[in-house]
């Protein structure tokens, strides 16, 4: 199955849609969402759009749930 869309939800109740198409780094973020949803210990991962200026970082602790789309 190839995953091309997540949606993250931060602690927060924000929700962001994450495409693959959209972001450089991806298949970081697979790795990231198992290790998390295997409660595994998982460090600061920034994100890195495609368009200038559209970076975000994750974190375990502002992380309430991540899931494929």
């Amino acid at each position: 199955m190839k995953i091309d869309r997540m949606k993250i939800t931060f602690n927060n109740n924000f929700e962001k849609i994450v495409e693959r198409d959209n972001v450089r780094n991806f298949n970081s973020l697979i790795e990231w969402l198992e290790m998390f949803n295997n409660g595994e210990n998982v460090s600061l991962l920034t994100m890195s759009g495609k368009e200038l200026g559209s970076s975000f970082s994750i974190d375990k602790n502002n992380v309430k749930s991540i899931e494929i789309l």
